[in-house]
């Protein structure tokens, strides 16, 4: 009887005791001149990033160890680029961040995805977002702050930051037109961070965001030098919220794509003691 209880015991610690495995998380540092990260593009085994407000107009092509492999320069200025897709063909490099509030227009850059011909600095097609008139408005407390972009069924969708309303919005743009107004708002169920980045899984329908807490709602972070909360949703092509999951990292999550293994990777900037970061999260978007 002792040796059946035994026999049970064990079984059941087999079943109750081994943990659940996680995801691999694999994580490589991006070299200093990617130190602002701040946008991420999947594009075969490679990624397109590049810095953000002030940086040089550089886009930069890198490998799975995040070294870089190509390079092009761009003959424009880099405001505040915050966001890149693309439609298979061509590349859409959004400079939309607008955390100070004082931009009366967003740019948004087309370039072809094949480097290899283009002479330096390349002069790009330019489209022009016109935002709306809202009085003057204060550094961080408005919604008119756009991190993410994602091509998708022939439009572009600008997706807000939204630091008043803490409340994403998504707006469709053409890509076809050089000037066109930011249009209507299409509200999104909030996630509960501020969104940097997002992507569009084809194959599922799915959206995913990333981003973090709103830094002031999570002011310990700050006095005990924890980093950021990273977060990830997941939301249907109706964009319902699924799903809203805590990232293990406590950098400044700024971008996110899938790769054709419908892996979902996302890069960090640097931080005050850690370099820049590119990240395989080991969760499928499948």
């Amino acid at each position: 009887m002792f040796r059946q209880v035994l026999v049970v015991g064990f079984a059941l610690c087999l079943l109750a005791c081994t943990s659940v495995p996680k995801p691999a998380w694999t994580a490589v540092d991006l070299p200093a001149e990617l130190s602002e990260s701040s946008g991420l593009l999947c594009i075969g085994d490679e990624f397109i990033s590049f810095n953000d407000s002030g940086g040089l107009p550089l886009l930069y092509r890198i490998n799975a160890d995040g070294r870089i492999q190509q390079q092009l320069e761009l003959s424009v200025k880099n405001i505040d680029w915050e966001a890149i897709t693309s439609d298979g063909q061509f590349l859409y490099l959004a400079d939309a961040g607008n955390n100070a509030g004082k931009r009366s227009s967003l740019l948004i850059y087309k370039v072809p995805l094949d480097w290899r011909l283009l002479s330096q600095p390349y002069q790009p097609v330019t489209l022009e977002i016109s935002l709306p008139r809202q009085g003057e408005l204060k550094a961080y407390q408005h919604d008119l702050d756009f991190e993410a972009l994602v091509y998708q069924q022939g439009a572009l969708w600008l997706i807000s930051k939204s630091w008043a309303s803490q409340k994403p919005a998504l707006y469709r743009l053409d890509p076809s037109l050089k000037f066109q107004a930011l249009g209507k708002a299409l509200p999104l169920q909030s996630p509960d961070f501020l969104v940097t980045d997002a992507s569009f899984n084809n194959s599922t329908e799915h959206w995913w965001l990333v981003g973090y807490t709103d830094p002031r709602k999570a002011i310990w972070a700050y006095l005990t030098n924890s980093g950021f909360q990273a977060q990830i949703a997941r939301y249907d092509k109706e964009f319902q919220l699924l799903e809203v999951q805590t990232l293990p990292t406590p950098g400044q999550v700024e971008g996110l794509c899938i790769d054709q293994h419908q892996q979902i990777w996302i890069s960090e900037e640097a931080g005050k003691q850690k370099p820049a970061r590119l990240i395989k999260t080991g969760l499928s978007s499948r």
